[in-house]
């Protein structure tokens, strides 16, 4: 997918829908969070079966076209996600050195029979 996707800024246009039984409004003049390629990434809020959701528009947005698409992630989008899990893996290296646990005998101990 090679789009030029650009949002307006008025404040006045938002996604509605429902994860979980709860109500999420998610604002998209503009959007919060966009992809790698400006796009905004819904597939959060998807679920397998019936899914529904709104566009709320609250001014004239004739100049803007909405569309759904759906598709398998992008080169750039792959490349992102690749990129979060390299960071959170070395995250998790590091807070685990953090976490080691404390010898059970005395330090003092060991260093006298060492010597």
């Amino acid at each position: 997918m090679h789009s030029q996707c650009s949002w307006p800024i008025s404040g006045d246009l938002s996604l509605q829908t429902k994860r979980d039984g709860r109500d999420f409004i998610i604002p998209l003049a503009p959007p919060i969070f966009v992809t790698p390629d400006n796009c905004v990434d819904i597939s959060a809020f998807i679920r397998s079966g019936e899914n529904a959701f709104s566009v709320v528009q609250q001014s004239d947005m004739s100049d803007y076209m909405f569309i759904l698409h759906a598709h398998h992630p992008t080169p750039v989008q792959l490349s992102h996600l690749a990129s979060y899990r390299k960071r959170h893996e070395e995250w998790v290296k590091i807070t685990r050195a953090f976490c080691t646990s404390e010898p059970t005998e005395s330090l003092w101990k060991r260093s006298q029979s060492r010597s």
